[in-house]
């Protein structure tokens, strides 16, 4: 079969490798129609990162996401999966007989794994389960560690987005932080009640009102920077920042030691380490509860430009933007 391999730190091919035949215990087939291209994927295939970050597979093959068809199943696996479109996220688990994502064909742990609901358009959920599982895990843990309410800092981004969706959904207070008004139409069309747009002249006011009247003292950092310092002068007493990214660039953080009377905590937040994804148990309930959700449209990926493997180094350059992001697709 087809696949994207790779051929040294940053270099990726169009090989030809063997076609997974049968579907080991606790495995599944996939006949993958198309695999959405993040900023992990490009991480992935960079090799600048520790031994053992990233979940590897035969062969070789680059990706860590995608959707497609299940044909086969193995022993232990749920009947449920057989026959049902999934979409996928190669880092939740390790496993030595892993191949794919981005080929004809993948043979993935189901553990790997969320079913669609059955009308949904596949390509709807390319590369969404990487953000999905990080929202889920951040808002698991805020809840068991006593938080009321949220706040969302990379608003519209699409872990921003899956994180409002869980939010809304469980009736959880939750504050979004935007770079724009534009971006703050697209979250109330989604739902959202409390937007505040970032370097407004109202906007530090109006964050440390809501904070106090919703009690959002769980904090999901995608931005870091500027916006996170001023974030930690205005928090709530007790707040816990759960740093993921940092949109914000280089800019570091700052902030005066009186927050550390306010008892604010600031954590480094991987999914990866939640118990959501390490214990097996739980992944396999958080894979079932967000089946029960992908229907909302909060957790959607959206295709900007569709590439065939042939065409993989364009797709590699693509520049993501409001339009979407790039996507590999393989023709039915």
């Amino acid at each position: 079969m087809k696949a994207i391999t790779i051929i040294g730190k940053g270099r990726v091919a169009l090989s030809e490798v063997a076609q997974p035949e049968k579907a080991a215990a606790g495995y599944i087939i996939i006949k993958m129609k198309s695999m959405g291209i993040n900023a992990g994927d490009k991480f992935f295939i960079s090799g600048n990162f520790p031994p053992g970050m990233f979940t590897e597979s035969q062969h070789a093959i680059a990706g860590v996401s995608g959707v497609g068809k299940v044909i086969a199943i193995g022993e232990r696996v749920p009947e449920k999966y057989l026959n049902k479109n999934v979409t996928v996220y190669r880092s939740l688990t390790n496993g030595q007989e892993i191949v794919g994502t981005w080929s004809e064909y993948a043979h993935l742990p189901y553990l790997q794994c969320a079913i669609l609901p059955d009308q949904a358009d596949p390509d709807e959920y390319a590369g969404v389960l990487v953000n999905i599982i990080t929202a889920y895990g951040a808002y698991k843990q805020a809840i068991k560690e006593g938080h009321k309410g949220m706040v969302v800092t990379a608003g519209n981004s699409d872990t921003g987005k899956a994180m409002l969706g869980f939010c809304l959904d469980a009736g959880f207070p939750v504050v979004a932080i935007v770079r724009n008004e534009e971006a703050k139409q697209d979250l109330e069309k989604l739902g959202a009640q409390h937007v505040l747009i970032q370097g407004t002249p109202q906007f530090k006011k109006q964050f440390a009102e809501l904070s106090a009247e919703l009690k959002t003292t769980a904090v999901f950092d995608g931005v870091g920077g500027a916006l996170l310092s001023e974030i930690l002068e205005l928090a709530q007493a007790g707040t816990t920042i759960y740093a993921y990214g940092f949109l914000g660039g280089g800019t570091p953080v700052s902030f005066h030691t009186g927050i550390l009377v306010k008892g604010i905590t600031i954590k480094g937040f991987s999914n990866f380490k939640t118990e959501t994804v390490q214990d097996h148990a739980q992944l396999a309930v958080a894979l079932a509860e967000i089946s029960k959700v992908l229907h909302l449209p909060h957790f959607r990926f959206n295709i900007g430009k569709r590439f065939s493997f042939d065409e993989i180094d364009q797709a590699l350059g693509y520049v993501a933007s409001t339009a979407g992001k790039a996507a590999l697709t393989i023709e039915s």
